[in-house]
């Protein structure tokens, strides 16, 4: 039914009208503020409290997204379109469509988020879920075309998409950076924006008629592993009550911030390294980074692909250490998880590194296995050369295959195992829908997932009323999972909890099927090499502490 007066509601920072969808099933707040603009001098400050406002301010137009690189992510929708199996014809069309498409306003005012609701009581106390968006911790959006749905709220559940520094203006770490901070540490600002929107939602969810006790924070890829950071970080202890993460990437795990792990130099080396090539060296270089122009700042990201990757690093305040590690060691918050990956995470992104390990995606490339390859593994590497056909001889589908568990898969698993291990109720998917074409490549590509989760409708990849059915069964999983910490709330396949003696996952695609996890052998191997890095980093912090 419609309704006649624009929603409002009271927050922190004053009071917001939004707007009714739905016909009036889900109200929907866009671009409310939840921190201070990060701006001038709070660039590279952990997040300052939301500035009030007076009046009524309206809610109805998405905030500015955060600066970000952007390069990846074009190349990444080119590979989801021409991986469809489409004539030639109609994905030259839709790409250049694509790029034609307005490009969201960037902002370092980005500190923003959108809330969907359908129940403005406050004594509603609904399931709240928290989306964080993935994008290498480089790119992304709260209302990037995945997200733009109300399928969930409709569902019962209150949904809050935030927004937070990415790349650059996220994470950069820098000597006088840390020497001005209180906790002696720089970087993980995109972070400390994550916390502090669940910080707002803390103090303002009820008014949206969610429940501040049970809230669940979910993510895909980056976002993934930002739920993660945010199931080890003492700063986000209580905020959150569920944990979903959905192909947890780990691209910057390993970066110390100041004991340097599988790269040459640490986070604040970077920094500085960053600065000199702006011409910027000497004493103070801080104010003078500060008085730069994004568009100075993000033209040197674009233009010098080693100093752009800026990633969340180990500063021991904010991320004490590696998830890998403190999953392994039961140092996460010990709370109902749901995990996944789809089963063929790496075919859009094998093509963007060119190698099958992340770690090394920047060393020259190599006829057969590189010697840092064979040094990883060890006396492993026949096994995997014959569990990954080809893999010895450089061939695409195997590598692709490789980088997709060794990055997603079988680290999805490890959490999930030792998440279990501590008695934590802990249940696993795998996602393995493809796409229609009987000639499409991408398979069940990273993200892939995303439309049926959301329930959102992009028109250029029309579902099939099979595909409508199994994302109205991943979203009944998802939502019952953030109501009662059970995905098996509703009347479904059962879905078993992971037993980390005979671990089973949910097989979804158009059938469903609970299944022992079949790429066992191959996890065993890709975690095997995980440990002995999780034993290298405790024996890393050991000496440094000595």
């Amino acid at each position: 039914m419609a309704r006649q007066a624009a929603p409002q509601v009271t927050t922190t920072g004053g009071e917001i009208k939004g707007a009714w969808k739905d016909k009036g099933e889900v109200a929907v707040f866009r671009g409310v503020p939840y921190a201070a603009a990060p701006v001038g001098e709070r660039r590279w400050k952990p997040p300052a409290p939301v500035e009030p406002w007076t009046g009524v301010r309206s809610a109805t137009r998405p905030g500015p997204t955060a600066i970000q690189r952007a390069t990846m992510i074009s190349a990444f929708v080119d590979g989801v379109i021409y991986g469809q199996g489409w004539s030639s014809t109609r994905a030259r069309a839709i790409s250049a469509a694509f790029k034609k498409a307005p490009t969201p306003k960037e902002s370092e005012e980005c500190l923003h988020l959108t809330v969907r609701t359908p129940e403005l009581r406050s004594d509603a106390r609904l399931p709240v879920m928290v989306w964080i968006h993935g994008g290498d911790h480089q790119d992304g959006a709260s209302n990037d075309i995945y997200y733009e749905s109300n399928a969930l709220a409709r569902d019962g559940v209150v949904t809050v998409a935030i927004n937070y520094r990415l790349g650059l203006m996220g994470y950069f770490a820098h000597p006088e950076l840390s020497a001005e901070s209180d906790a002696g540490v720089s970087g993980n600002y995109g972070t400390l924006d994550q916390i502090a929107a669940l910080e707002w939602v803390r103090d303002n969810i009820s008014n949206f008629g969610g429940d501040p006790n049970n809230v669940t924070i979910f993510g895909e890829s980056a976002g993934g592993e930002s739920v993660l950071h945010m199931m080890i970080s003492p700063l986000a202890r209580g905020l959150f009550h569920r944990a979903l993460p959905q192909s947890p990437a780990n691209s910057g795990q390993m970066f110390f911030l100041d004991r340097p792990f599988l790269n040459n130099e640490s986070a604040e080396d970077r920094g500085v390294s960053f600065a000199a090539a702006l011409g910027i060296t000497g004493d103070r270089q801080l104010p003078r980074l500060r008085d730069m122009s994004v568009d100075e700042l993000q033209g040197l990201v674009r233009a010098a692909p080693r100093l752009a990757d800026h990633f969340p690093v180990i500063d021991g305040h904010v991320l004490p250490e590696s998830p890998l590690a403190a999953f392994a060691g039961g140092r996460q918050a010990q709370v109902p998880m749901l995990i996944g990956s789809n089963a063929n995470e790496g075919t859009l992104i094998h093509p963007m590194f060119g190698a099958p390990m992340v770690e090394y995606r920047h060393l020259p490339t190599s006829d057969g296995l590189s010697p840092e390859f064979v040094e990883a593994f060890g006396d492993d590497v026949a096994a995997l050369t014959e569990l990954y056909p080809g893999l010895d001889r450089n061939d695409p589908d195997a590598e692709a295959g490789f980088l997709g568990d060794h990055m997603f898969g079988a680290k999805a698993y490890w959490y999930a195992r030792h998440h279990a291990q501590g008695a934590n109720p802990t249940w696993l998917y795998h996602f393995t829908r493809v796409p229609p074409s009987p000639t499409q490549t991408a398979g069940a590509y990273h993200a892939a997932e995303l439309p049926f989760v959301h329930g959102s409708n992009v028109p250029v990849f029309p579902m099939t009323d099979d595909d409508k059915a199994l994302g109205a069964k991943m979203r009944s999983y998802w939502t019952g999972f953030a109501a009662t910490a059970d995905p098996n709330s509703a009347a479904q396949i059962a879905w078993p909890q992971v037993d980390p003696a005979d671990p089973q996952w949910l097989n979804l695609n158009h059938s469903v099927v609970a299944e022992p996890v079949t790429r066992r052998d191959k996890y065993a191997i890709l975690n095997a090499r995980t440990q002995r890095l999780v034993d290298d980093m405790a024996s890393i912090t050991s000496r440094a502490a000595s």
